[in-house]
């Protein structure tokens, strides 16, 4: 599973993550809830920074609460559970 994540940012900067199941994973763990119940808004955040810290490579970035402030608005892409047999 794997689900694209765009972020618009107050300074009017916009970046889409694509979140994959360590992120996913790393979620189940903070929250002690199974996969099957990830619907809210913190959660969208949630997998979404985690996203963007592993693009970043070891680069310091913000903690989740004071980057979730910078937020403006988030558009959600649909999950991409599989490769179809035109991308393989």
């Amino acid at each position: 599973m794997k689900k694209e994540i765009t972020i618009k940012y107050i300074s009017g900067d916009e970046a889409t993550y694509v979140a994959y199941p360590p992120d996913f994973a790393k979620w189940e763990m903070a929250t002690k809830k199974d996969i099957s119940q990830f619907a809210g808004m913190w959660d969208i955040l949630f997998v979404a920074h985690s996203a963007m810290k592993r693009e970043a490579a070891g680069k310091p970035v913000k903690a989740l609460e004071i980057w979730m402030e910078s937020v403006v608005d988030i558009e959600v892409g649909t999950d991409t559970p599989k490769a179809t047999d035109a991308e393989v």
